[in-house]
């Protein structure tokens, strides 16, 4: 078996974790609920499902989950659709230094596959990955491990051969739950995000590919730790 790097999407490849609270702000607003920044941003990383029911008790909204995931879809194809979306500077070229390494890539987001599909289309990167896992395609998202262990399976590898590049606490958890090893990405737009359970961090990609380099090699005995 051989190693396999998972990304997530938002904030990862792509600076849109500010469309997503966006988004949030937008949907609690329309329900009567003043949202600012400090209100979504403690839900970074989480998916619709499990997003949507937290917001719902913690801030006692009287709309059902399943018209808030509703209106949540809605003005995130607003959004998304009419943004002008590019991968985050560095990105294009650590997925060629992988690639170049016989390294498999895949993505790991809790967007819904038409969101992964739009964005990778948006900014050239629908053939670079392998494989795509969605929270569509798991009972339980991020902070659980279904999402990486379901992205281990694709990548016909095991989860100790897997490296994941996360920017969220949940994705993190995730990740490590899994059994992975995993690289925080600090990203300055998903406001100073928690990477102590991160073994690894990195402030730009350029740092990233020393770090995935260094585990390729390590690789070879059969683990990465």
């Amino acid at each position: 078996m051989s190693l396999a790097v998972i990304f997530d999407m938002d904030g990862v490849l792509i600076d849109s974790q500010p469309l997503h609270y966006e988004i949030d702000m937008r949907v609690l607003k329309s329900c009567g609920y003043p949202a600012e920044l400090s209100t979504v941003v403690p839900y970074t990383g989480i998916g619709n499902p499990d997003r949507w029911p937290k917001y719902k008790e913690t801030l006692e909204l009287t709309e059902e989950v399943e018209r808030l995931i509703e209106l949540s879809e809605e003005a995130m194809r607003d959004l998304f659709t009419n943004a002008e979306l590019a991968p985050i500077d560095g990105i294009t070229l650590l997925l060629n230094g992988i690639k170049a390494m016989g390294i498999k890539c895949g993505v790991a987001s809790s967007s819904s596959h038409e969101l992964i599909e739009l964005v990778l289309g948006k900014i050239g990167l629908a053939s670079s990955f392998d494989f795509i896992v969605s929270g569509e395609d798991v009972t339980e998202g991020k902070p659980n491990p279904d999402i990486y262990l379901r992205a281990a399976e694709k990548a016909g590898t095991t989860p100790k051969l897997c490296i994941a590049i996360e920017d969220a606490p949940a994705g993190v958890e995730a990740a490590k739950a899994a059994g992975m090893v995993c690289i925080g990405y600090n990203n300055p737009n998903t406001l100073g995000q928690d990477f102590s359970k991160a073994d690894f961090t990195a402030n730009k990609f350029d740092d990233c590919f020393p770090i995935i380099k260094t585990l390729f090699f390590r690789s070879m005995t059969g683990s990465l730790v």
